[in-house]
C-alpha cells in the first residue's frame, strides 16, 4: 500500500545526478515528523529475480512450502549472498556527534553510539540487532564523527523490512541499560588504547592540544572519550553519567535532526511504504531542550534552513601559530606537514580548495615535487582538506600539504619549507596579476572529476548509503544535488581560490 500523499512531501528528483552507469532509481521525501529520507531501488538485482506476488495470508495448501522465504511484513525472496546477490542496506546519520559532548564527560556521543545497541522496549534483548543481522548474512557497525554520528547495517534482502523495524528502535525507544553500561565504557577504553599507536590519530590529537582549550572551541574536546573520561573524571566530580547520556540522547535524537537512507531490491513505493511504517514513531522534536542544539527552521519543508553553534566559534587555532612540532613516530616513516587553517568549505559549486591541492600537488614535471625529487628530498606527496571532522568541519577547514621525505630530505626540512612558500608566492603573484589564474586548469580538473563521477566503481550497497547519508547532512549542499554535488565541479571562480591562496 502506498502512503497516503499527507503523510510525505516529496523533495525533488535526484535521478538527474546519476552516474552514467548508474541504473538505481532513486527517491527523497519528508515524513511529517521531518525526517528526511532517501531511498533507492536497486533494479539491477530487482531483473535479476522473479519479485513474486506479497503473501497476503491467502496462500493455498500447496503454497505453504514457501513460507520460509517471506516474512510478516510481506518481504519477497532473493535468493542467497553466496548466489552473488547485492544485499540491501540502511543508514541513519544524526547531528550529533564528539563537538556536543558535555564538558563534563567527554566521549559521551561515542559511548551513547555503543550504548543503542544494548536493547530496545520493543526488541528488548542485548546485541538481539546484531544478532539478528548476523544471522541474516549481514552486518552492522556505526562511528562517531565530530559534528555527526552513523548508523549502518546490511542484510539480506528477504530481511530489510524486519532489520529496519529493529533499527528503527534506537532512534524510538532505546533502553540504555544500566548493566550495559561498565562493558560498554571498557569497549571504549579498547578502542582508545588503540589509536595510541595510531600516527594520524596522535597526530589529530596533538592538533587538537594546539587549538584552543575545550571550553572555548569544541575542537579541542577529546572526541574518543576512555574510563579517565567517562568514569573517573566524571564519578570524581558528582556527575552522573547515565543522567547525561539519556539528557545527550533526548537532546539530539529527533527526526528533524536526522538524515535516513535505505537501498533494496523493491519498489520505490514498497520501500517508502515500509519507511513510513517503521520511522513515524521517531519524535519530531527533542525530547529535552539543548543550549547547543541545532536551530532549524521550516525543518518539515525542501526549504529547511539550519545553523549550527560550532559555527559560532571561529576558526581553532590561533592565527599567528606558526609553532614547529617533531614528532617521533610509531611507525618507521618522515613525514613533513604543513597545515594552513581556512574559513568553512561550502562552495560546493568552484571547490576552491581543490584547485589548490592539484597545484600543489601536482607531479608533473616544474611541479613543486618534481623539484623535490629533483633534490632526493622527497618520494612523493599529498595536499588537500581531508573529510574527517577535524579537518572539514562547520567552524573551519585544515588544508595540509604532506610530503614523504627520504633520509636525506629529513636534515634538508628547513629548505623544503622555503621552497613550498616559494612556490605559494609564485601562485600569489598570478593570483593578483592582471590575466589571473588560468582557468584552463579548472576545466582540466573538472573534465577529470567528471570521468571519475560517470565511470566510478559500484559501490556495495552499504557504502552506497552511508556515503549519501553523510552528504545528506551537510547544511550547505541543496537537496536536488545530494547524489554528485560533492563529486562534480560547476563553475570556475577565481576569486574564491585567490582568497584560499592569500588566506595561506
Amino acid at each position: 500500500m502506498v502512503p497516503k500523499m499527507e503523510e510525505v512531501i516529496e523533495g525533488p528528483d535526484l535521478n538527474a545526478g546519476r552516474s552514467r552507469v548508474d541504473k538505481k532509481n532513486y527517491r527523497q521525501f519528508l515524513l511529517h515528523n521531518g525526517l528526511r529520507v532517501v531511498i533507492v531501488s536497486d533494479t539491477l538485482i530487482m531483473g535479476q529475480h522473479d519479485m513474486g506476488v506479497i503473501n497476503d495470508g491467502s496462500d493455498s495448501e500447496s503454497d505453504m512450502s514457501n513460507e520460509s522465504d517471506q516474512d510478516s511484513d510481506g518481504d519477497h525472496s532473493f535468493g542467497d549472498e553466496e548466489d552473488g546477490i547485492r544485499k540491501a542496506a540502511a543508514a541513519m546519520v544524526v547531528r550529533a556527534g564528539s563537538f556536543h559532548d558535555p564538558l563534563c564527560c567527554q566521549g559521551m556521543a561515542h559511548f551513547l553510539e555503543h550504548m543503542l545497541f544494548m536493547g530496545t522496549k520493543k526488541y528488548p534483548s542485548e546485541n538481539e540487532y546484531s544478532s539478528f543481522i548476523e544471522k541474516h548474512g549481514g552486518s552492522d557497525n556505526a562511528f562517531t564523527e565530530l559534528e555527526y554520528t552513523l548508523y549502518h547495517f546490511d542484510i539480506a534482502q528477504e530481511k530489510l523490512f524486519e532489520g529496519i523495524d529493529r533499527f528503527a528502535q534506537f532512534f524510538i525507544s532505546p533502553l540504555l541499560r544500566e548493566d550495559s553500561k561498565g562493558r560498554e565504557l571498557n569497549a571504549i577504553e579498547s578502542e582508545f588504547k588503540l589509536s595510541q599507536n595510531s600516527d594520524d590519530c596522535r597526530l589529530q590529537q596533538l592538533m587538537c592540544h594546539t587549538g584552543k582549550a575545550a571550553e572555548e572551541h569544541p575542537f579541542g574536546k577529546f572526541s574518543w572519550g576512555n574510563l579517565r573520561s567517562l568514569k573517573e573524571i566524571p564519578e570524581k566530580n558528582d556527575v552522573n553519567l547515565s543522567s547525561e547520556l539519556k539528557t545527550f540522547y533526548d537532546q539530539f535524537y529527533y527526526a528533524q535532526n536526522m538524515r535516513l537512507v535505505v537501498i533494496g531490491a523493491y519498489s520505490l513505493d514498497e520501500l517508502q511504504s515500509q519507511v513510513v511504517k517503521k520511522f513515524s514513531g521517531v519524535p519530531a522534536l527533542p525530547r529535552e531542550p539543548s543550549p547547543l542544539n541545532i536551530q532549524l527552521e521550516d525543518a518539515v519543508t525542501w526549504n529547511e534552513t539550519s545553523h549550527s553553534p560550532i559555527e559560532d566559534f571561529g576558526m581553532p587555532l590561533d592565527p599567528s601559530l606558526g609553532k614547529i612540532y617533531r614528532i617521533v613516530p610509531v611507525k618507521e616513516k618522515h613525514n613533513l606537514t604543513i597545515t594552513w587553517q581556512l574559513p568553512p568549505q561550502r562552495n560546493w559549486k568552484s571547490k576552491p580548495a581543490d584547485y589548490v591541492a592539484h597545484l600543489l600537488g601536482h607531479e608533473a614535471s616544474g611541479s613543486l615535487l618534481s623539484s623535490l625529487k629533483a633534490r632526493s628530498w622527497a618520494n612523493t606527496c599529498y595536499a588537500g582538506i581531508d573529510s574527517g571532522g577535524h579537518e572539514n568541519a562547520s567552524s573551519h577547514a585544515l588544508f595540509s600539504f604532506n610530503l614523504v621525505l627520504s633520509e636525506e630530505g629529513v636534515s634538508h626540512w628547513v629548505e623544503i619549507i622555503s621552497l613550498v612558500y616559494t612556490y605559494i608566492g609564485m601562485v600569489r603573484y598570478y593570483c593578483h596579476s592582471d590575466k589571473g589564474l588560468p582557468s584552463c586548469i579548472y576545466d582540466e580538473l573538472k573534465a577529470v572529476h567528471e570521468m571519475a563521477y560517470a565511470f566510478a566503481d559500484e559501490m556495495t550497497p552499504e557504502e552506497l548509503v552511508e556515503d549519501i547519508a553523510e552528504d545528506a547532512i551537510c547544511s550547505y549542499l541543496p537537496p536536488e544535488r545530494l547524489l554528485d554535488g560533492n563529486s562534480l565541479l560547476y563553475e570556475f571562480d577565481g576569486d574564491a581560490i585567490k582568497v584560499s591562496f592569500c588566506s595561506s
